[in-house]
């Protein structure tokens, strides 16, 4: 249709001058796009054609401020305003309430569940997240004061039937004998006897051989008469260590039924030698056999622990054979017979006694062990190291009031034993403990070695009685050489022999210690170096020992003599059909080591209540900083041909709001990610080097991990959507949330694998900050592809974050705005939402496989 301009652009037409004419717009004739409002424009007035005319200067301040200014004609168009609908162009209608209208809104939309629009509504206002929080929050509650009140009945419980059984077996005593159950003094027969084995044993003048003596006399004196004499005898050994019975039966199911399985180790000429050149271990030759407690002393830095983990394994030797059952092998074959209880107690201190104890059990036990099972043989570990009276006790921390260090210890090793080694090694069992505590953790392991286990323990100056429990002993003078190996009985008389002077008032095991650090006292005048020592060994040691074993014995009542081949190779069979069935399969153990982490999130409950404070914090601030835009998180140049009537444009807020967002998850999750593996590293490998899977102790902690930031996420999300009212949907927001910290949490964990737990949390912080400004907002996208970095970008979680929240708000204004323009100006890329949010939670998915590779191939000997 031909128009005459000269009839419609006449003065008068634009306000800001009677002789101001407009610019007519021809796209459309006399009428407006979809998404516009022109209310007097018609085709039967001529000069009503759109035109666009000379803004005033109340408009142009209008625009600068971003805001649309009210027409400067009467036939300049307009954008249908926010808060009204325009379903023709000559049509404008108030959003009714219950719907929401945005810019440009043709046909209202309808307020989404959980939201209020009143008229007029440009944004719903969406308070459904509030409610699923205070939902969440609740049940959390709720279910963190059932479990409360649901351990301490447990505890209650757990406590009544052993007191009863205590009572009742002091009133049955007291029935028969009141001597039996109490003496004169009023102390426990068992504590008394306790004592009064200590007295005899802290004679001034007795050594190793005499006591020895002294229990062989009142043994015969005792078994010496008729035959229901011996049956009572009988009795009163297997009466002596009840608890021992349900422990021995708890071994046997896990042997297999295999009643003749034992660990004999012989080794020739170990060896360990430094790349520097410096030998550690030196020419090391002996024999450890089961059903034996062997010590390994000597002064600091001669090589004890060296030893240990060069026969164990844990260190590659340089040098020597290492034969076990009579056939060369590594221990490393058969590690999940093996327990080690290291110097340090290593173990989960927000778990209780028994959920130590009980974990390792169930990871190490054999398949087909029922839950009850292990938990019958965890109360009769309990029992065999004096733990049943506190079961339910914390561990503890140096901030926490928990249990004793000798109970840890004994916690340690029943950690060991849950496992039900068949061999067991452990480095200073006694350290740290006064010496009671000490002299008790040693009665038990000689009782446990009695049990056909092997059991080698390195020692560190052990006052008189704990030195006596020992069977064996192996003697280490500095630079790693033996000086000594053999039964303990025989080293003091070994040591006389060279002329060492021992002084019947003085400990032992203290002059021992002295002549290895060559301050002993030689009554033959002679100078004996540790050297010496050594080289006396090799030439006449050896030798001497073993004939007075084959004079005197071993020291062990009956003696234990050596295995014989075809108990070795039988032994050695059975070895590897009970390795093959020992531990939980994958799936048990991931879900072993999930539950587990839920125990501890449980026991630390202020940790997670601070980390959702944060979250709330940062998500009301993000929200409050938003609050004034009314909802207009974008504006952009309106779409051709009214592109000159576009106000200041608002492209960069989401932007904006992704870095700050960005940084925001960053601050709330990633010194809480960082705690996920930081905390426990020396659990992790504790439970590693003991045959634990890794992959299945990996999987349950950082599947553990997720209930975390699903609910830091929520309340975040909700904060921010109640507040800053984002036209994007609150699941969309919630799940770009999600997957921020999904994302944080997993970068988090690999800083937590590469550097000390004590910086971990700082710079997971700073590099979680260094993620989120690569989220496009400055530089650009576009600036990075230009400046040949956008690889960098393409690795920020949050860029894929940021582009998809971008997409997502600007898809409500795709036919009212130039979206395509904004998009290309920060290098974005549109109606991708879903891609941009995979990749999101690919780049989490990543990190986290790259933490676990790390924390398989880092410190690989302290897993060994």
């Amino acid at each position: 249709m031909a128009l005459d301009l000269k009839k419609i652009l006449i003065p008068g037409n634009c306000y800001v001058s009677p002789y101001a004419i407009g610019i007519p717009i021809l796209d459309y004739g006399y009428s407006c796009a979809s998404h516009f409002y022109c209310p007097n424009t018609t085709s039967s007035v001529v000069q009503s054609l759109p035109q666009i005319c000379t803004a005033g200067a109340s408009c142009v301040a209008d625009r600068l401020a971003t805001d649309f200014c009210s027409p400067q004609g009467p036939y300049e168009p307009q954008v249908c305003p926010p808060g009204n609908y325009c379903p023709t162009y000559l049509e404008k209608y108030e959003c009714p309430s219950g719907s929401w209208c945005p810019t440009g809104t043709v046909s209202p939309r309808t307020c989404p569940p959980l939201s209020t629009c009143n008229a007029g509504s440009v944004v719903p206002s969406y308070y459904g997240g509030l409610i699923f929080c205070v939902i969440v929050d609740a049940l959390l509650a709720v279910a963190y004061y059932i479990v409360k009140c649901s351990n301490s009945k447990r505890e209650r419980n757990r406590g009544l039937p052993k007191m009863v059984r205590t009572l009742t077996q002091r009133g049955l005593d007291a029935a028969v004998s009141p001597e039996a159950a109490f003496d004169s003094s009023g102390v426990d027969a068992d504590e008394a006897g306790d004592t009064r084995q200590r007295e005899m044993s802290a004679l001034p003048a007795t050594i190793l051989g005499s006591r020895q003596a002294l229990s062989e006399k009142d043994q015969t004196s005792t078994v010496v008469g008729t035959e229901e004499d011996d049956k009572k005898v009988v009795l009163k050994k297997a009466d002596s260590a009840p608890e021992l019975t349900g422990f021995m039966n708890g071994f046997l199911g896990a042997l297999e039924g295999k009643q003749n399985v034992f660990i004999d180790f012989r080794f020739e000429d170990l060896g360990l030698c430094l790349k520097n050149g410096k030998s550690i271990l030196k020419g090391v030759t002996g024999e450890i056999r089961s059903k034996r407690l062997t010590a390994i002393m000597g002064p600091s830095g001669c090589g004890k622990t060296t030893f240990m983990s060069v026969l164990m394994g844990k260190v590659a030797r340089t040098s020597g054979k290492l034969f076990i059952n009579g056939v060369e092998g590594e221990m490393q074959n058969y590690k999940k017979i093996i327990g080690y209880v290291p110097q340090e107690d290593i173990m989960l201190r927000e778990l209780t006694v028994r959920e130590n104890i009980y974990h390792s059990a169930r990871v190490r036990l054999p398949k087909s062990w029922t839950n009850a099972q292990v938990s019958t043989y965890v109360d009769d570990v309990l029992e065999v190291l004096n733990l049943a009276h506190i079961p339910d006790t914390l561990i503890g921390s140096e901030s926490e009031r928990g249990i004793s260090g000798g109970q840890r210890k004994r916690v340690n090793i029943g950690m060991e034993l849950a496992g039900v080694p068949i061999a067991l090694f452990l480095d200073e069992p006694t350290s740290g403990l006064d010496s009671t505590a000490a002299l008790k953790v040693a009665e038990i392991l000689r009782r446990i070695a009695s049990l056909s286990l092997t059991v080698v323990s390195v020692i560190h100056q052990p006052r008189y009685e704990i030195f006596q429990q020992f069977n064996d002993l192996l003697m280490l003078a500095p630079g790693g050489r033996t000086a000594y190996i053999g039964p303990t009985v025989h080293v003091v008389e070994y040591y006389k022999e060279l002329g060492f002077y021992f002084d019947t008032h003085a400990n032992p095991a203290d002059i021992l210690m002295d002549i290895l650090s060559g301050k002993g006292v030689n009554e033959k005048a002679r100078k004996l170096t540790p050297d010496d020592l050594v080289d006396t060994w090799v030439s006449f040691g050896k030798k001497w020992v073993d004939g007075r074993i084959a004079k005197l014995g071993d020291g062990v009542e009956g003696g234990t003599a050596p295995h014989t081949d075809e108990e070795r190779e039988s032994s050695h069979s059975d070895l590897e059909m009970i390795v093959k069935k020992r531990g939980s399969s994958t799936l048990r153990q991931a879900l072993l080591c999930h539950n587990r982490y839920l125990v501890q999130q449980y026991r630390r409950v202020s940790s997670l209540v601070l980390e959702v404070g944060v979250a709330i914090l940062a998500g009301a601030l993000m929200g409050i900083a938003v609050s004034s835009a009314d909802g207009y998180l974008y504006k952009g140049v309106l779409v051709a041909p009214y592109a000159a009537l576009t106000p200041s444009t608002v492209e960069w807020l989401i932007p904006q709001l992704g870095l700050l967002v960005g940084m925001a998850c960053g601050l709330a999750g990633a010194p809480a990610g960082v705690k996920v593996f930081a905390e426990e590293q020396t659990v992790y490998w504790r439970e590693a080097a003991n045959g634990h899977n890794k992959f299945s102790y990996f999987l349950g902690k950082a599947v553990a991990s997720i209930y975390r930031f699903l609910i830091s996420s929520l309340h975040f999300a909700a904060l921010f959507v109640f507040l800053g009212q984002p036209s994007s949907s609150f699941d969309f927001i919630y799940l770009t949330m999600l997957l921020q910290f999904w994302s944080v949490y997993g970068l988090a964990m690999v800083i937590s694998m590469v550097v000390r737990r004590e910086d971990s949390a700082l710079l997971a912080v700073v590099v979680c900050l260094f993620a989120a400004v690569f989220c496009g907002y400055g530089p650009t996208i576009k600036a990075g592809r230009n400046m040949g970095i956008e690889f960098i970008y393409a690795m920020s979680y949050n860029r894929w974050a940021t582009e998809a929240w971008f997409s997502r708000e600007l898809s409500v204004f795709a036919d009212v705005y130039n979206v395509t323009a904004s998009a290309e100006r920060y290098g974005y890329v549109l109606n991708k939402e879903e891609v941009n949010l995979g990749y999101s939670f690919v780049i989490g998915f990543v990190l986290r496989g790259a933490a676990f590779i790390l924390m398989v191939l880092l410190n690989r000997d302290k897993q060994k």
